[in-house]
């Protein structure tokens, strides 16, 4: 992910939170997954706060694809403050010293992993999980997050969930390896908690998007703002009564990092429970905040739903708690897609 002012922008308002941002000074900080998009938005905040306050965090990160990560990261990877671990986090870390905080962002997160690998979408939560904290219980790890999903809170009869209200997961049904994983890789954080005394958290977030994001990966943002990117007719493969629960990636990011600093309770929501809105919904808006483009939704219904989706509903989540000891989102649903096509625009251009 190339810097931009957009970035920097956001960079800017995610330290500008009233959070003890001194409380990561000198410390030893792991990231697993460190190519996705809210790892790296992460380790760019770290880096930032290293950049303009002097904070001396030194960053591990844990990427599988090395030339994926030469590609992303280019030139700061040869920051002194930044090392990557080229390895599966399903594996133990290849590394022996003390790491004081760990993130655990690694996570396969498509519809279409979840069809074509369910075991390895499974065992990255639940070994990946294990191996991290169990790194953490021998080295002296003080604290750990890990980001879950609302899917975790599975079928229910409420649109907003809070943080105590679950549902049923099916165990019998292969889509149901990324929330029963993530149910299990949660479970370990509370048990290793109770257990060993690691101070774990975590944070469910649902859908996030901004700049970095992938473009056409299959999934229904990624896919619609590719055709906004490249001047596309916006082709809907279902009805579009599908909900999605937006976040723009800068306030889920300030969610982390308050749940890792601030708060102190175990288990946040981290959602912007006010964009919530249908894919069709979302299509129109698109294609009315783009007008410019000339792009048209186009209805393309399948007779049966692809492998990999979910065929209920789930509740949106209730971020009552989080924003009730600070945290609160600042970007809405327009400002948040105008920033990501800027974005991806001026990428274009370079």
């Amino acid at each position: 992910m190339k810097q931009s002012h957009i970035i920097t922008e956001d960079l800017q308002r995610i330290v500008s939170e009233p959070i003890d941002w001194n409380a990561l000074r000198e410390k030893r900080v792991l990231i697993s997954g460190i190519n996705g998009l809210i790892a790296s938005y992460i380790a760019r905040t770290i880096f930032y706060l290293n950049d303009t306050r002097d904070m001396g965090i030194t960053l591990y990160g844990i990427a599988r694809n090395e030339e994926k990560t030469k590609k992303k990261w280019g030139q700061e990877l040869l920051r002194e403050d930044f090392h990557v671990f080229y390895q599966d986090v399903t594996k133990p870390l290849a590394f022996d010293g003390t790491i004081e905080v760990m993130i655990h962002a690694a996570s396969q997160t498509g519809p279409e992993q979840f069809a074509k690998d369910p075991v390895g979408t499974a065992m990255g939560n639940v070994l990946g999980t294990y191996h991290l904290l169990e790194y953490g219980r021998m080295h002296g790890t003080e604290r750990f997050l890990i980001l879950s999903t609302r899917e975790i809170y599975g079928k229910g009869n409420l649109d907003f969930v809070k943080e105590d209200q679950y549902g049923v997961v099916d165990p019998t049904s292969v889509r149901s390896c990324y929330p029963e994983s993530k149910r299990m890789a949660e479970n370990l954080c509370v048990s290793y908690r109770q257990q060993y005394g690691i101070d774990a958290r975590i944070v469910r977030i649902a859908h996030t998007y901004g700049p970095g994001m992938l473009l056409g990966d299959g999934r229904v943002v990624g896919d619609f703002l590719g055709n906004v990117v490249n001047h596309q007719n916006i082709t809907m493969n279902s009805d579009g009564s599908g909900t999605l629960a937006l976040t723009y990636i800068g306030d889920v990011v300030a969610g982390i990092f308050y749940a890792l600093i601030q708060f102190k309770d175990v288990v946040y929501n981290v959602s912007n429970s006010d964009e919530t809105v249908t894919v069709k919904q979302l299509a129109q808006t698109l294609c009315e905040l783009f007008k410019d483009y000339g792009i048209k939704l186009i209805m393309n219904i399948p007779d049966e739903k692809p492998a990999g989706y979910l065929n209920y509903k789930l509740g949106f989540l209730q971020s009552d708690k989080a924003i009730a000891q600070g945290w609160s989102p600042k970007v809405d649903l327009h400002s948040g897609m105008q920033r990501t096509v800027r974005y991806f625009e001026e990428m274009k251009e370079e």
